[in-house]
């Protein structure tokens, strides 16, 4: 026999605003940002009003998305440079030597001080996010010989001279 449900109740869900998702910004983030976006989006509750408070640790955001810990880092990033979370208390080594999440706010709804939304990623300057990393970095690629190699031959002409 199937539990009845109250009459009107939807069962808990995570609410994505339509203004939200069809911005310029929010289609410009990777798949990624937007996963965990979701994910710290589900540990707001609008009982507590802990925006501000929100917080989710790069070890548990990888364990939960299936991904490293360095997307992670990345999309971490990502989101706030369009603008839809705030970091509100950075990250530390808590006194018994356990570390504590960073705190984040989501900007398209109020905080706890201020029941405002800032919607700062509606104000995004339209510069696509670059983590300035590289991912593989390899040699150089330039046209310099390597010094321990010696001088660069030309099959015809012999050494090469500067």
């Amino acid at each position: 026999m199937k539990p009845r449900r109250e009459k009107g109740r939807l069962p808990p869900f995570v609410p994505l605003l339509k203004e939200t998702i069809t911005t310029p910004a929010w289609r410009a983030m990777s798949h990624g940002a937007r996963s965990l976006y979701v994910s710290l989006k589900l540990r707001y509750s609008s009982n507590l009003r802990n925006n501000g408070k929100i917080y989710l640790s790069t070890r548990a955001a990888a364990i939960e998305l299936g991904s490293n810990r360095d997307a992670i880092q990345r999309w971490f990033r990502e989101l706030r440079h369009y603008g839809f979370i705030v970091m509100t208390e950075p990250a530390y080594l808590g006194c018994d030597g356990k570390g504590k999440a960073p705190h984040w706010r989501l900007t398209e709804l109020g905080s706890m001080a201020d029941l405002t939304p800032t919607k700062d990623f509606l104000r995004w300057n339209g510069i696509k996010f670059h983590d300035g990393k590289k991912q593989n970095p390899g040699r150089e690629s330039g046209a310099r010989a390597d010094a321990k190699a010696g001088p660069v031959l030309d099959a015809k002409a012999g050494p090469l001279h500067s």
